[in-house]
């Protein structure tokens, strides 16, 4: 059965002011390894419908993996039912009609057709680099395609078809480590041999680790480093919250926040990494430019505080896009006199929202610089920084490279140099 009659089954059996269908579907197969040998292959489909009735502002949602058609109408029923008997949400809009949307091409054949053995000969790849090496490496590689389907009782229909994939590994020899990372929507971008050989030539680098005093550094970010920390700038950026002087943003659009080299902007029909073509309630993905040279241009509106505030709509930032320069993470190294270099970091959290303070430990590899080289291999830190700090003191952004960060985030992202990097304490691994 096709989406649209799917969708039009829950259509005319709705008896409600406004409803909305989401249909979501999404295959996921992934190949991980652990000690130079495959240990799991996993491949699940996933398909969800919701249903979203309102009466006026009484909304309900209700949801199904069931796409028969009784279900279906069961699962508009029961969203009515809900909405019925819900309290009138103040934030519900009517939803709009149709739209035009920007061309996203975020589909490729090649990636959604990736065999098990395709992965396992990844793996076979990565096992005997390592053997060779004397290390153990572990990691997956993923792939994954879905579609997201959206109609509405205004007229509205949308459709986005994407695909993904990712390899991921970490090496060990001793006490040394290393990590890589690859993402993409079209698997033929992955290297997956030249990011084995990144995170072995980390972890047999050198034979024992140092201790380091924590302290303010001058620091040389990897993308996936530097990008887990600017999630947290993008998911903080809520207007309304801002607004109500409930955020670090309050009162900070239109100043510096940032050096002027740092430029962060949404694109949905970016090449590299294409976002989502509808935000909320199936509206145009626009292109936004949150921070621009430094200056904060604005912050994320839904549709209800959009419509209070007489702005236009922006959504989240559904792809982010950093801008920088033209240097790799080994050219920045070489113009630090005295620095760490961060492959990137874990267990992230905030310690006070409204000044946006994180806080964090190093993984996969922290390296002492000294005189443009890695010269020793470090025992992890623990960073207590802000975005409302550190992205002002950055002295230089390297060449920007798609990334995937701790928190599922996808990211064109550069390596930077940042000054007076604060850590507060030291680790025993």
């Amino acid at each position: 059965m096709d989406y649209r009659t799917i969708s039009t089954i829950a259509l005319d059996s709705a008896t409600a002011d406004h409803t909305e269908v989401w249909i979501d579907e999404a295959h996921e197969a992934a190949t991980r390894f652990a000690e130079n040998a495959v240990v799991q292959n996993v491949s699940k489909k996933t398909r969800m419908l919701a249903v979203r009735s309102a009466f006026g502002q009484q909304v309900g949602i209700a949801t199904t993996n069931d796409l028969s058609g009784e279900a279906v109408r069961d699962t508009v029923r029961r969203a009515e039912s809900m909405a019925r008997s819900s309290a009138p949400d103040l934030e519900y809009l009517a939803p709009p009609g149709p739209q035009q949307y920007p061309p996203v091409c975020a589909y490729d054949p090649a990636t959604a057709n990736v065999s098990p053995q395709a992965r396992a000969d990844a793996v076979a790849v990565t096992a005997r680099l390592a053997e060779d090496l004397g290390a153990a490496c572990a990691g997956s590689f993923t792939t994954a395609d879905g579609v997201l389907y959206l109609r509405n009782s205004a007229g509205l229909e949308a459709s986005h078809r994407r695909t993904a994939a990712r390899f991921t590994v970490s090496a060990k020899k001793g006490d040394g480590t290393g990590w890589a990372e690859g993402y993409s929507h079209r698997v033929g971008d992955i290297d997956t041999e030249g990011l084995v050989r990144r995170g072995l030539d980390k972890a047999c680098a050198f034979s024992e680790m140092r201790d380091i005093e924590p302290g303010a550094y001058t620091v040389v970010m990897e993308p996936a480093a530097f990008g887990g920390l600017l999630g947290f700038v993008c998911w903080t950026l809520d207007a309304k919250e801002a607004d109500e002087g409930r955020s670090a943003w309050t009162g900070r659009v239109g100043t510096q926040v940032a050096c002027e080299s740092f430029t962060l902007r949404s694109q949905p029909t970016h090449p590299a990494l294409p976002g989502d073509p509808f935000i909320e309630d199936g509206l145009p993905a626009p292109e936004v430019s949150w921070i621009d040279r430094g200056v904060l241009n604005t912050l994320a509106y839904t549709r209800f505080w959009a419509d209070k505030s007489g702005c236009a709509p922006t959504g989240w930032p559904q792809n982010t896009v950093i801008e920088g320069g033209d240097k790799s993470a080994e050219e920045l190294v070489a113009t630090v006199d005295r620095g760490l270099l961060i492959t990137r970091f874990w267990y992230l959290n905030t310690v006070d929202d409204m000044v946006l303070s994180l806080t964090g430990m190093t993984r996969g590899g922290l390296f002492l610089i000294e005189n443009g080289e890695i010269v020793a291999a470090l025992k992890n830190l623990r960073l207590n920084d802000s975005p409302l700090g550190f992205l002002k003191r950055i002295r230089e952004l390297g060449r920007p490279v798609l990334t995937y960060t701790e928190f599922d985030d996808h990211m064109v992202c550069p390596p930077v140099v940042i000054d007076d990097f604060h850590f507060t304490s030291g680790t025993s691994f």
